[in-house]
């Protein structure tokens, strides 16, 4: 063996001479400098936290801010419209007092439209009064329109037993309209009063009374014919009644 040959030594021990005090110390030392920086982390982040939740609370208090002033913008607002439900419950009595008032309103136009269309031409008119009894029993202060009186119920049959018939309906008269005119002769007559019983709204048409009478301005003689119909409810317009319920 000679001095060049390479030897294989052993890994040398290492022999530890610090007592185990001062690694122990050194350990600590390491904690504590971990510890601090967990505990700085987390002031980070909890300062962090707080200026996040500092922003979010003043825009909140902003918006609050906000609110707030808008309500009381629109608080000083409505005193300027205090008036409208006042007016608005004026013009709902209005429309209802409306109602009430041409609740027998009769569109007397309508009907001497209808007249013009209807007379037969063997009968003219010289005079004509409408009456419009539920408007005057309004202004009375009675009911607006007319009772219907009663219908009759007792009856008697052929073999003289006692019996009661249905109920007949009878339609409240709300006025009535006076004609005077003259017609060529009888048929005329009847032809003038199936001209009114077409329109709607009248009832009970009849003659008065017929006179036979001259006239200078027509060829042949002519009757002086004074004749009447009643109005029921159908003549009345019913046009307000929309205004009344509000629709």
């Amino acid at each position: 063996m000679t001095t060049m040959t390479q030897t294989h030594l052993a890994t040398m021990p290492r022999v530890n001479l610090l007592p185990p005090e001062i690694a122990a110390a050194a350990r600590l030392k390491r904690l504590r400098a971990m510890l601090g920086l967990a505990v700085a982390g987390i002031a980070v982040v909890v300062v962090l936290l707080f200026l996040f939740a500092s922003s979010r609370v003043g825009a909140a208090q902003d918006e609050l801010d906000a609110a707030q002033a808008v309500g009381a913008q629109r608080t000083a607002e409505k005193a300027n419209y205090a008036e409208v439900p006042l007016v608005y419950a004026s013009v709902e009595t209005a429309q209802q007092n409306l109602a009430t008032a041409m609740t027998p309103e009769i569109r007397w136009s309508f009907y001497l439209n209808d007249l013009s269309l209807t007379i037969p031409r063997t009968t003219r008119l010289s005079t004509m009064t409408a009456v419009n009894d539920a408007a005057a029993a309004q202004l009375a202060g009675g009911s607006t329109l007319p009772a219907a009186p009663a219908p009759t119920t007792d009856g008697t049959t052929t073999d003289g037993t006692t019996t009661t018939p249905p109920p007949v309906p009878v339609v409240a008269n709300v006025g009535s309209i006076t004609f005077s005119g003259k017609s060529t002769d009888f048929d005329a007559v009847a032809a003038w009063l199936q001209s009114l019983t077409r329109v709607d709204g009248y009832s009970d048409p009849y003659v008065q009374s017929i006179t036979n009478a001259d006239s200078t301005n027509t060829v042949g003689d002519w009757f002086d014919v004074d004749s009447s119909t009643k109005l029921n409810i159908a003549a009345l317009s019913n046009r307000y009644l929309q205004i009344g319920t509000g629709e």
